[in-house]
């Protein structure tokens, strides 16, 4: 007995491009969402400082001092992300930038707005390394 199914059709240039798109503008959003959390956590991080440094109960100093290391791990580990997202966002880029390159080889119109997911990417980058820089 053969079992026989039926495979999706390849996807076209343009679908692919959308994707690749859609792809690479998420990475961008999702980085500037741990940007965000790294400077809310940095907040936390300094009103736990507050709270353990006027804490004059033995036991409960204890406990402030550990929830500020947890919130400093939380800290770090927030802050390693960004790193890692900019290299997936070169990634998605490069791919982005492949496909648009093949794309425009087959046919001489480019779209929008993968132009457009490609320079918020680039801009997204040079912000990162310049804000990493200046701290």
């Amino acid at each position: 007995m053969v079992i026989t199914t039926k495979r999706a059709p390849a996807p076209t240039a343009q679908t692919q491009l959308k994707i690749k798109t859609g792809a690479v503008t998420r990475l961008v959003k999702e980085r500037s969402v741990y940007i965000q959390e790294i400077e809310s956590q940095q907040a936390r991080v300094e009103e736990y400082r507050l709270l353990a440094t006027n804490e004059t109960d033995a036991k409960k100093q204890k406990d402030r001092d550990a929830d500020l290391r947890k919130q400093n791990e939380v800290l770090e580990e927030t802050v390693q992300m960004v790193p890692h997202m900019e290299r997936r966002i070169r990634d998605a880029m490069q791919d982005l930038e492949n496909l648009v390159i093949s794309t425009q080889q087959q046919e001489e119109q480019l779209d929008d707005d993968a132009k457009a997911a490609l320079t918020n990417a680039k801009t997204a980058i040079e912000a990162a390394a310049s804000s990493i820089a200046a701290k």
